[in-house]
């Protein structure tokens, strides 16, 4: 008899088990109690922490703390399978708010003239209270117009730090960044770390850290489609670093232009075309990267996209993106596209990643060369293509992994329905990186009662995939009970990792379903109609604002639906104790009263303590 796994010595197990990633993990766990037991083990979680988890949330703070290691493991797997089968764990409304900003787990919101900071993720109980009307007077020359609404608007948080727009107190606007950091009354560091002029009612971005901070201004120039402006501002030394971007590196933020931060250095990626000849046959990524600590120092280059005769594009729904894999730490570039793939006549979404350069790799190499050539065992070409050999340059389309691209649907390898939604009631769409999974948040109405009218009804919809089983165990590509062979090769003869990987579809998944009781849908949609819905999501949140009746003007109400089953709100309910009635949308609170104090910034009670509204899902 064969040698079972379980009876293999713990030092043999040990190699296999580190070879494994998190949900492969903790589905061999489960196989058998010996398994279960051997997977327990400490030294594999740890292994397994440090392989696959060591850039995500819950591998920084096992390893912060050098223990939870486990618990690590299985909390990532329940959050990521709680969002590729949209089976959320709570709901909740957490306010009532003008403007909100969600990132890096915590919710940033205004609500009449106040500003406040909730941690999401860990399910604080307090929140940080900035009052602006303490702020006005301390910050801004002049007094606002009598003819001129002020308004203020919520640009970006991360790390402590909150950066917001008021317009309308004088002919320009101002760009403010506060400190929303906690600190005890005998600490009296300055809370206004930044205040800068702005051109009136101009397109911006902010992108920032604890040490930089980065933002950019799209302003018109007679006889051109515009520019961008970019500034960055070492906030040790209040010094400024200003650039022009390369006229290649413009187009519509989040569809042809995307800007993001990793490592303090500023990376914009744009898809528009350098020109008509040199990208006649092809399309390209064209990205930049700017050192903050030397003016001068920047690397640019391109990364292959696609063909042009791949099919052509449904522009309406391309998002343009720059992530942080999971897996590496590194930046990717996400993009969703919806095509018509090689002329067919339907057309459907599918989400590419493109790896950076990370900037250890830009610092090693010679700017003009950087992410210009692929890597040779990545590339696919016949010299004697005659496509091909019209090339004004030396790079050939490369052919792609398939971890690299998700296809929401693959051409005749779905019976299922498919339960689409057209743009107008797609009111959120996103991708879970990690989870491999299409995120949206749709309008998707009931029939009502008279079988005529219709209450708008907003539902999650998934689509996900896993990794088949490396085994051939259907015979689709040769001898059944073989391995799947890999499809790439490089210059050595040796198979390209990654290469022999196939992937199979989840199906598409919708919560909540038909039958779920009237007062999970009057929370997800207080109002008769969703008009316009603003959502933001992460790793385990979604949070998004809707219309309500009876909150004040220009407020809405925000909720959250949570996939993280380690989030503990005081407030929550059992939803399997509602009875199936009709349960009216509870009216709105407004938040405890602010008391003044020493410090522009202070903690309160969080607002949804006195909603009360919100639901545990099991």
């Amino acid at each position: 008899m064969s040698p079972q796994l379980d009876s293999l010595p713990f030092d043999v197990f040990y190699q296999i088990a580190n070879s494994l990633d998190d949900c492969d993990a903790i589905s061999l766990s489960r196989t058998n109690r010996s398994l279960h037991s051997l997977m327990d083990s400490d030294l594999i979680a740890r292994k397994t922490v440090e392989n696959i988890l060591r850039y995500s949330k819950e591998g920084q703070s096992a390893l912060a703390a050098q223990s939870g290691y486990r618990k690590a493991v299985g909390h990532r797997v329940a959050i990521h399978e709680a969002v590729a089968t949209a089976a959320p764990y709570a709901v909740s409304v957490l306010a009532y708010g003008a403007d909100f900003l969600y990132h890096q787990g915590y919710l940033c919101y205004r609500v009449g003239q106040e500003i406040r900071l909730l941690d999401v993720h860990h399910g604080r109980r307090v929140e940080r209270v900035l009052n602006l009307c303490e702020v006005h007077p301390r910050l801004l020359d002049g007094q606002p117009g009598t003819d001129q609404k002020v308004r203020v608007s919520l640009l970006h948080y991360a790390d402590d730090i909150l950066v917001f727009r008021v317009s309308g107190l004088t002919h320009d606007d101002s760009l403010l960044a506060i400190d929303m950091e906690p600190r005890s009354d005998h600490l009296r560091r300055r809370r206004l770390l930044l205040q800068r002029s702005l051109p009136a009612a101009a397109p911006i971005f902010v992108r920032h850290s604890r040490s930089y901070i980065w933002y950019g201004t799209f302003t018109a120039v007679d006889g051109s489609d515009g520019v961008w402006s970019v500034c960055g501002v070492d906030l040790a030394t209040m010094q400024s670093i200003e650039f022009p971007l390369d006229r290649v590196v413009d187009g519509d933020l989040g569809q042809t232009l995307c800007f993001e931060m990793h490592q303090d250095h500023l990376y914009a990626v744009s898809t528009q075309v350098a020109s008509d000849e040199d990208e006649e046959l092809s399309s390209f990524y064209h990205w930049l990267c700017h050192a903050p600590r030397h003016r001068s120092q920047k690397w640019s280059g391109r990364l292959w996209r696609r063909e042009h005769r791949e099919g052509p594009i449904n522009e309406m729904w391309t998002d343009l993106s720059i992530r942080t894999d999971e897996a590496t730490g590194r930046p990717v570039i996400l993009e969703c596209r919806r095509e018509w793939r090689h002329g067919r006549s339907e057309n459907h979404r599918t989400y590419y990643t493109q790896p950076l350069p990370v900037p250890q790799e830009a610092w090693a190499a010679p700017s003009d060369a950087v992410g210009n050539c692929p890597p040779r065992e990545q590339v696919n070409h016949n010299p004697k293509d005659s496509v091909a050999a019209r090339r004004p340059y030396d790079q050939w389309p490369e052919k792609r992994l398939r971890r690299h691209y998700h296809a929401e649907y693959e051409p005749g390898a779905d019976t299922a329905p498919r339960q689409e939604f057209i743009a107008a009631r797609t009111k959120h769409r996103n991708y879970h990186l990690a989870a491999s999974t299409f995120l949206d948040l749709v309008n998707d109405p009931a029939p009502h009662a008279d079988g005529v009218r219709s209450h708008d009804r907003l539902r999650l919809r998934t689509v996900s995939r896993k990794r088949k089983c490396p085994i051939d165990e259907e015979g689709a590509e040769g001898p059944r009970g073989l391995l799947f062979q890999p499809t790439q090769f490089g210059s050595d003869g040796r198979p390209v990792e990654g290469s022999e990987e196939r992937f199979d579809s989840r199906g598409v998944c919708l919560w909540p379903p038909d039958d779920a009781p009237p007062a999970l849908h009057h929370l997800l949609c207080p109002d008769s109609r969703t008009a316009s819905i603003c959502a933001v999501s992460d790793e385990r949140s979604l949070i998004y604002s809707v219309p309500s009746p009876g909150v004040p003007k220009d407020h809405q109400a925000l909720i959250l639906i949570s996939f993280d089953p380690s989030l503990h709100l005081p407030t929550l309910n059992s939803l399997s104790s509602l009875d199936t009635a009709n349960e009216p949308p509870s009216p709105p609170t407004p938040p405890p009263p602010y008391t003044f104090s020493r410090d522009v910034v202070r903690e309160a009670p969080a607002y949804y303590l006195t909603i009360q509204h919100g639901y545990r899902l099991r």
